[in-house]
């Protein structure tokens, strides 16, 4: 039995340990850091290439890399590039990369310009080792300037990510590439196109893109063509810097879809035909994509050689040759690193082999007006349209008919999953808030309108909610000399204090209307209210609004004043369906129907029939937790604002205390949460704009303890990425509490409880042209909590046994699992000290191991903090928290 039991040990203990270092974020699959660097080396020449090689961690195993972490300046290096190969181009350290693999290499990973690091999708892996034909790890690092000997030498690189836990979802390449280019001289507009139908066997599911050609070509689009249309995927140009650019929509190529791109060049510098070929005097034209894909069946490199369908290049929208607008900045970038012209011959030694891939850059090398994408290429745009269309990044996603969806729980019937990009516009991965420059184009940033509005020695109260109106006009909800502090709710009954009830409302006109350029219009709601919160205008331009002292909602006639409806009952908070408890917002939709943030006590959201009866209620509180560390979707801790996008069927709720925007269906079904760590504990309010693709427009109210400032965030709806931060100054705002965009989407409103105030910003964007954006984010879809064991109710063959057998066989069966636990428990602690024979991370240091130590529970345990909201008693808090906190408390 000893030596049984020492077998075991032995053969678990000579698995390899690297994989089990630590987790790979909100994954819970054990994951090792492998790191891939030059080995301190000094580059003769300007522009050298040079290669070194790794062997796989565990060749014979199959591993996943789940994260590309770069380790490198750019003023030492140019750019990176990972490859994968069976063998390495040279059995050297290192070597001039002439050639890079023995056989096709695959780039794995681009770097480029202090880009941030890079991350995968949720349950997404590139695979290595074993039978994936990749045994070698080369790195590839063009030094555009040459290091002399006085200088250090460099160690640049890669720490990569990786994981011999299978990952549900397959990473690959998919590459568009024409065959047949031919450019006569002087031509001002010459096409390349490619075509093909998708001949895989699994549903493919690009999230990034990236155009390649050379000296010619100025703009190259990529469609997906299925029954519905065409469906852009991306457009660039690729005289900027090429790299790899995350989607900013969800696309699902399914087998026989078709696949169309097209390269468009200028030859008026040319005296004579261009041709394809590698050096920089002929012309390439390649779109790639990067995928994900059933990890079972599907395969990690696709290609679409070739113009096989003719007739669906015949019919490509307008706009497919439209150039995107001039961007001097990128053009001095890509002028001044050629990545081609100092290979051998001219060769561009990054496509000779017709290898795709470079991935995420940073501002300073993809700066904003860069690549478009995801417009509706089906409907007849302005010839103008496609100058500038939107970006394309995105987190992977799906819809409900689409299960293979990295991280997303088909219970919820969710949307959008865990992409993790750093955001682009920032070198460190720490976000610089303090920084005043956008991560969005001129045309979208938002820029401070001073001395806005005009209030000619009008005082304020705390504004609680702001609005605007079809024509335009600003309206908003203040509590004039009332102030919401510790003695104004019962933190048991959350009854409003009697006191300040005989006193009676507010007394001051609490409904304040400005039109666009600061100029009061309208004062009324005197001795109506007493504690405002929401405020809501409706496409009728009927004004709604909320009071969480009188625990009701109202709804007005706007031009007259008049009140048409009040739901709930005065100054009695309750849990029924026909009470509120301090309700926080409204949302209207065309049909009448509406919704109602409960949102102080009850922490839910109720949807009302167009006559007012409640037809839908979800939402609640609770301290389940799901993979991500976020609580499971349709938890809300105090839902604090709605923002309603009727045209895409979608309703977002601030979800203030959980830091995050959940968003759902009309009825109320989960689609997708968004908790960037900008945002940071909490998120006070959230509005839309159908303008520019849809866009969410947030707030938050940071903690001083957070290390962050208060501030505004732009989000693509469709996406929920982190497109800009927006704030008054470099500090930030004191208090936000709500906001509002115009109608026409240029101008967005932030009101405050401390200063009272309001702020007026404004962009200057082209509704024609769609935008570039950069700035990435996490979109988490939580699994569930609790996983569903289903059992299988077919009985069993039924086993006789002796009654002499089933003594021994009882014993045995009681047996065995003690000693796999025994096992399995030795393995572990031998594993994390280090004592396992081949362990790399031998550790002299620890005490001797023995089981006594090893189940003691209580050795080192430190209680857990169990006030989850402290940081919420912080004195600089909004004041409303006060009762939050006291009633978590009692």
């Amino acid at each position: 039995m000893k030596l049984i039991l020492l077998s075991l040990i032995l053969y678990f203990c000579s698995r390899p340990a690297w994989s089990r270092s630590h987790h790979h974020s909100s994954d819970t699959n054990p994951v090792k850091s492998f790191k891939v660097l030059m080995p301190g080396v000094r580059p003769p020449t300007d522009d050298y290439y040079m290669c070194t090689s790794v062997p796989v961690p565990a060749p014979e195993e199959d591993l996943y890399i789940v994260q590309f972490n770069p380790l490198a300046k750019a003023k030492t290096a140019h750019h990176m590039l990972l490859y994968g190969c069976e063998e390495p181009g040279s059995e050297k350290e290192t070597w001039e990369c002439g050639v890079t693999c023995r056989g096709a290499p695959k780039i794995m990973y681009a770097w480029a310009k202090n880009a941030a690091a890079t991350h995968i999708p949720k349950d997404v892996g590139f695979r290595i080792g074993k039978d994936s034909g990749i045994k070698y790890l080369v790195l590839q690092i063009h030094y555009a300037k040459r290091i002399p000997e006085s200088a250090e030498k460099d160690y640049s690189g890669l720490s990569l990510d990786i994981t011999e836990h299978q990952r549900k979802y397959l990473g690959g390449i998919l590459l568009m590439l024409a065959t047949h280019i031919q450019i006569p001289p002087h031509q001002t507009k010459v096409h390349a196109d490619i075509s093909c139908r998708y001949t895989g066997e699994t549903d493919l599911y690009p999230f990034a893109y990236r155009t390649h050609a050379h000296e010619l070509a100025f703009v190259i689009t990529g469609y997906h063509h299925d029954d519905s249309g065409y469906h852009l995927l991306g457009k660039g140009n690729p005289q900027w810097p090429q790299a790899f650019y995350p989607m900013n929509e969800t696309h699902r190529i399914k087998p026989k879809d078709n696949l169309v791109g097209r390269c468009t060049y200028n030859s008026e510098s040319r005296d004579k035909t261009t041709f394809v070929g590698p050096t920089h005097t002929d012309e390439m034209c390649n779109f790639y994509m990067m995928y994900y894909t059933d990890a079972r069946y599907g395969k990690a490199f696709h290609r679409c050689f070739g113009n096989n369908e003719p007739n669906l290049v015949a019919s490509l929208p307008p706009g497919s040759d439209t150039p995107l607008p001039p961007n001097p900045l990128l053009d001095a970038i890509a002028h001044g690193h050629h990545h081609g012209s100092s290979m051998a011959g001219g060769h561009d030694q990054e496509e000779q082999n017709w290898t795709p891939m470079k991935k995420i850059l940073d501002k300073e090398e993809h700066p904003q007006n860069v690549y478009g994408g995801s417009e509706d290429v089906n409907a007849e745009p302005e010839p103008d349209k496609t100058a500038g269309e939107e970006e394309k990044e995105s987190p992977v996603g799906g819809s409900e008919e689409n299960p293979a969806t990295p991280g997303c729980s088909t219970k919820h019937g969710c949307k959008v999953t865990q992409f993790g990009l750093k955001s682009p516009n920032n070198p460190k991965p720490k976000t610089d808030l303090n920084k005043e420059s956008s991560g969005l184009p001129d045309g979208l940033s938002l820029h401070v309108v001073k001395n806005w509005p005009k209030l000619n020695n009008l005082q304020l109260g705390q504004i609680a909610g702001i609005a605007t109106d079809s024509k335009g006009n600003v309206h908003i909800f203040h509590r004039g000399t009332r102030t919401w502090d510790s003695g104004s709710f019962s933190v048991v009954t959350n009854e409003f204090n009697p006191d300040l009830i005989r006193e009676g409302p507010i007394q001051a006109p609490t409904l304040l209307t400005f039109d666009q350029d600061g100029k009061i219009i309208k004062q009324w709601g005197e001795k109506m209210f007493y504690m405002p919160h929401g405020l809501t205008i409706d496409h009728d331009d009927n004004i709604w609004v909320t009071d969480v002292a009188m625990h009701q909602v109202f709804k007005f006639n706007a031009s007259s004043g008049k009140k048409l409806k009040v739901f709930g009952e005065q100054f009695k908070p309750g849990q029924d369906l026909a009470h509120f408890c301090k309700p926080t917002d409204v949302a209207v939709l065309r049909s009448g129907e509406f919704y109602v943030a409960d949102g102080y006590c009850n922490h839910r959201i109720m949807k009302f029939s167009k006559d007012w009866k409640v037809v839908k209620v979800w939402g609640n509180v609770s301290k389940r937790k799901g993979t991500d560390g976020y609580p499971l979707p349709t938890d809300f801790y105090v839902p604090h604002g709605l923002a309603l996008a009727e045209d895409k069927k979608i309703l977002c709720v601030a979800d203030r205390e959980n830091g995050r925007i959940q968003c759902f269906d009309l009825d109320g079904n989960f689609k997708y949460q968004a908790h960037p760590r900008e945002f940071g504990k909490t998120l006070y309010a959230v509005t839309y704009s159908p303008h520019n693709g849809g866009l969410l427009y947030a707030v938050n109210n940071a903690d001083p303890g957070d290390n962050i400032v208060s501030q505004g965030f732009t989000l693509s709806i469709d996406t929920g990425l982190l497109l800009d931060t927006w704030k008054p100054s470099s500090q930030g705002f004191g208090r936000p509490h709500d906001l509002a965009v115009s109608p026409d989407g240029k101008s967005v409103y932030v009101v405050e409880i401390g200063p009272n105030k309001v702020t007026k910003f404004t962009s200057s964007f082209n509704e024609g042209i769609h935008q570039t954006v950069k700035k990435g984010m996490i979109i988490h879809k939580p699994d569930d909590a609790v996983d569903v064991i289903q059992k299988d109710e077919h009985t069993a063959p039924e086993t006789h046994l002796s009654d002499s057998a089933t003594p021994i066989v009882v014993g045995v069966m009681l047996i065995v699992p003690v000693v796999v636990v025994i096992i399995v428990s030795v393995v572990l602690k031998l594993k994390r000290s280090g004592k396992c024979l081949g362990n790399r991370r031998l550790s002299y240091n620890d005490s001797r191991f023995n089981l006594g130590n090893f189940f003691n529970k209580h050795k080192g345990f430190k209680q857990l903090y169990t006030d989850e909201m402290e940081h919420l008693n912080s004195e600089d808090s909004d004041i409303e928290e006060f009762d939050v906190v006291e009633t978590r408390k009692t």
